[in-house]
């Protein structure tokens, strides 16, 4: 690891407060345009491992490393291995107005398959440097894609406790838990190479 390389690494551990205090504020800004009976958690699959995915829609790594994931995390979820949370976190400057649509389509209909496309979606839009709320309603509306606007603030409750409670200073992370015992990874080889690790593991029907 080089001098340069701990540099950024520090960075991001300072940056990580600070973007998470003004994301709050951000989710306090907003008022609340619908509500919802139950707390939405991006979450998905019934397995007993629990695995937490770390990522951010502007962090190049992590956009390298969805196209390969996709298929892993479909797999383990649909075989009801894991119960994967999709904790989206606003390293950069707006993400968290993607995180608030991600939220707000998956409020709409919340099930992998439109998780996953709305995150191909919101990806596209960051590598576009689409910066506005109107430029994303926009393009969920010429990929109709509903949205159902809510207030979000116990969603990201949620998510930060995660991020406190995994420690995570860089994205992709990704935390597997595992019969009270937790494994994390950093970087989208590793990620998806810890993955499949577990589709491995499982006893062949």
């Amino acid at each position: 690891m080089t001098a340069k390389t701990i540099l950024i690494i520090r960075k991001h551990s300072l940056a990580i407060p600070f973007m998470f205090f003004v994301f709050l504020a951000f989710l306090h800004s907003v008022p609340a345009a619908g509500s919802a009976a139950e707390v939405l958690v991006p979450a998905f699959g019934e397995g007993k491992v629990k695995v937490r995915l770390y990522t951010d829609y502007f962090c190049p790594p992590c956009r390298d490393m969805e196209p390969a994931i996709e298929p892993v995390i479909s797999e383990l979820i649909k075989g009801k291995v894991v119960n994967l949370t999709f904790a989206d976190t606003p390293f950069y400057k707006l993400s968290s107005l993607y995180v608030r649509y991600f939220l707000y389509a998956l409020n709409e209909k919340n099930d992998l398959e439109h998780a996953l496309a709305v995150r191909r979606l919101l990806i596209d839009a960051a590598k576009q440097g689409l910066d506005s709320a109107e430029k994303l309603e926009a393009l969920f509306k010429a990929n109709k894609v509903a949205l159902k606007p809510y207030d979000p603030k116990p969603t990201f409750d949620i998510l930060s406790d995660y991020l406190k409670k995994d420690q995570v200073q860089a994205t992709p992370s990704c935390v597997i838990e595992t019969d009270g015992k937790t494994d994390k990874h950093v970087g989208g080889k590793d990620i998806v190479d810890a993955l499949n690790r577990l589709k491995k593991a499982q006893p062949k029907k």
